[in-house]
C-alpha cells in the first residue's frame, strides 16, 4: 500500500522546508529548499550558487554567487546578494608565464549604502618591473573609485555579469600598461560593528 503523501512544510525532526527565491534582480526565481526550525532560524542564512543558475545564461558557469536570506514570508525566504567571485579554476586559466598579475583590494561604501570589499585582478601583456606594477596599481585604485561606489549591489552585479564594468575599466587603466585580463575577481558584503550609543 503506497505511503500518503505529505505537505511541503511538513517537519522533519523538528524543522521545515523553506523555499529559497533569488534577489529582484533575478525576479526572485525559486533556486531551491532550506531546513529551518522556524522563520528566524534561516534569517541571516547564507547559500553559494553557480551564477548560471540564478540568471539561466550557461555561459556564465565561471561566476559564483552568494546569497543572503533576509526575509522570510511563510515557507518561502528571500535572498539578497551577499558576495560574487569568479571561481578559481577560470582565474588559473587566464595566467601565463611571462605575464605579472596584480592584485587589488578596496573597501567601498555603495550607493546602497553598505560597505563592500572589491577584490580586483590585472594580468599583464608582458613581465612588467616594480615601478610599472605600482603605476598599475594606482590607475586600478583610482577605476575602483571612480566607476564603483556610485552603483548599488544589484546594478553592479548585473554590470560585472556581462562584463561591461570590466571592459571600461580596462580600457582605461591599459594606457598605463597593456593588460592581457582584468577582472573584478571577488565583490563581498563587510560586516560592520554597530556604534554603541553614549549616555
Amino acid at each position: 500500500m503506497a505511503r500518503k503523501t505529505t505537505t511541503r512544510r511538513k517537519i522533519k525532526r523538528g524543522k521545515i522546508w523553506f523555499k529559497v527565491h533569488a534577489p529582484k534582480i533575478f525576479n526572485e526565481n525559486e533556486i531551491g529548499e532550506t531546513l529551518g526550525k522556524d522563520e528566524q532560524s534561516i534569517i541571516g542564512r547564507t547559500i553559494k550558487v553557480p551564477f548560471s543558475e540564478i540568471s539561466g545564461d550557461i555561459t556564465k558557469h565561471n561566476i559564483v554567487i552568494k546569497l543572503k536570506i533576509t526575509k522570510v514570508t511563510g515557507e518561502h525566504a528571500y535572498t539578497t546578494i551577499a558576495s560574487y567571485e569568479l571561481s578559481k579554476p577560470f582565474l588559473q586559466r587566464m595566467i601565463r608565464r611571462r605575464t605579472t598579475k596584480i592584485e587589488v583590494v578596496k573597501d567601498l561604501r555603495l550607493k546602497d549604502g553598505k560597505k563592500y570589499r572589491i577584490k580586483v585582478v590585472a594580468v599583464t601583456l608582458h613581465r612588467t618591473s616594480s615601478s610599472q606594477q605600482s603605476a598599475l596599481v594606482k590607475a586600478i585604485e583610482k577605476e575602483i573609485e571612480n566607476s564603483i561606489p556610485s552603483q548599488d549591489i544589484e546594478s553592479l552585479i548585473a554590470s560585472l555579469s556581462i562584463g561591461k564594468l570590466q571592459r571600461e575599466m580596462q580600457k582605461k587603466i591599459s594606457k598605463v600598461y597593456p593588460l592581457r585580463f582584468f577582472d573584478v575577481r571577488k565583490v563581498e558584503l563587510l560586516k560592520e560593528k554597530k556604534e554603541v550609543a553614549k549616555k
